[in-house]
C-alpha cells in the first residue's frame, strides 16, 4: 500500500532526527495548539494546561485541477473545550459546523449540491508517557478517542479527513502515538495512528492510518510558527462507473497536506493563523484558518 511504503521510508529518518537531539532544558511551550484533534498540528504529545475553550473559521477550497466533478469549497466553523493537567494528561470534547458546496460545471443549477449542518461529536483523551522536562529523552504520549454521529450524518457532514464520511450513524474510534523533541527554540513532533469505522458500506475503508510530522521554531516568548506535513489514508473509496464524466481513478489517493502556522499567546489569549497547500488529488488546494483560543486557569 502507498502509504506505508511512505510510512517505512520517512518514519525512520524522523526518528532518528529526534533520537539524535540533544538533552536541553526545555522551556514554556506557550503554543496554543489545544482543541478539536485533525486541526493542524493538535497532535502534540504535550498535554494542555487548565481549561481551553477554542473556536474560529476554516475554508478549504478544491479547483479543476482535483478530482472529476469534485469543483468547490468547504466553510468551518470549530469549536472545542479541553482540559488537562499540562503534565500528564488532558481530556477534550469538541464538535464543527460545517457547510460545503459543489461548484464543479458539471451539475445543473437544480442539482442539490450545497449543504450545512453539525459535524460528529470528538471525545478523546490523552496521556503523556515520557516526558523531557523530567529529565527524559524525549516526550511520547498516546491520545484514544471517538466520534459520535450527530443527526446532521443524514446529509453526510462529516469531519475535515474523512475518519468518518458515511451518510449513516456509524461510529468510529482510533489511536494515536505521539512522539516530540526540544532542542533550544525547535520541537520536533512525529504522530502515527490507526481509525477504525464500524461501517457495513462496502466502499468505505474500516481501517485507515494517519501520519503527522511537525517541526516548530519558537520565535519569541509569545509567537512560535511551525511547517507541519499530514498523510491520511482516504477512508473514502467510492467512484462513478467507468466511463462517467465523474470517473476519476486517483478516488483512493491518501489526503497529503503541507502547510504553515503561526501562533500568539498573550496572557490567557491565544491565536492561531495557518495555511496548507494539498499535495495530493484528494486535498484541498487551500485551506486557511484562523483559531481563537481562551485559556481559564484553577
Amino acid at each position: 500500500m502507498r502509504h506505508m511504503t511512505c510510512l517505512k521510508h520517512i518514519l525512520p529518518a524522523v526518528m532518528a532526527l529526534i533520537i539524535s537531539l540533544p538533552l536541553t532544558a526545555a522551556a514554556d511551550e506557550n503554543l496554543a495548539i489545544y482543541g478539536l484533534t485533525g486541526y493542524t498540528y493538535t497532535y502534540s504529545p504535550i498535554p494542555s494546561n487548565g481549561m481551553h475553550i477554542q473556536t474560529g473559521a476554516m475554508y478549504s477550497s478544491f479547483g479543476s485541477g482535483k478530482l472529476n466533478c469534485r469543483e468547490g469549497n468547504i466553510w468551518v466553523t470549530p469549536l472545542s473545550l479541553t482540559f488537562g493537567n499540562g503534565s500528564w494528561w488532558e481530556f477534550a470534547v469538541a464538535s464543527h459546523w460545517e457547510s460545503w458546496e459543489n461548484t464543479d460545471d458539471y451539475w445543473p443549477d437544480d442539482a442539490d449540491t450545497e449543504e450545512d449542518g453539525i459535524g460528529d461529536v470528538f471525545a478523546g483523551m490523552k496521556f503523556r508517557l515520557l516526558n523531557q522536562e523530567k529529565g527524559m529523552p524525549l516526550d511520547l504520549g498516546v491520545m484514544v478517542y471517538g466520534l459520535f454521529p450527530t443527526g446532521d450524518r443524514e446529509i453526510s457532514i462529516g469531519d475535515l479527513y474523512l475518519y468518518n464520511p458515511g451518510d449513516e450513524d456509524d461510529i468510529s474510534y482510533g489511536a494515536n502515538l505521539l512522539l516530540g523533541r526540544r532542542w533550544g527554540g525547535f520541537y520536533a513532533a512525529v504522530n502515527v495512528g490507526m481509525n477504525y469505522l464500524d461501517t457495513d458500506i462496502e466502499h468505505l475503508e474500516e481501517e485507515t492510518f494517519f501520519a503527522s510530522m511537525t517541526l516548530e521554531y519558537q520565535l519569541s516568548e509569545t509567537t512560535t510558527s511551525y511547517i507541519e506535513f499530514i498523510n491520511n489514508e482516504n477512508k473514502n473509496r467510492e467512484n462513478y462507473p467507468e466511463g462517467s464524466p465523474c470517473y476519476d481513478e486517483n478516488t483512493d489517493e491518501d489526503i497529503q497536506e503541507l502547510g504553515l502556522g503561526f501562533t500568539h499567546v498573550t496572557g490567557k489569549w491565544g491565536f492561531k493563523l495557518y495555511g496548507g497547500a494539498g499535495l495530493s488529488k484528494t486535498s484541498p488546494d487551500f485551506r486557511g484558518m484562523l483559531l481563537i483560543n481562551r485559556g481559564f486557569s484553577f
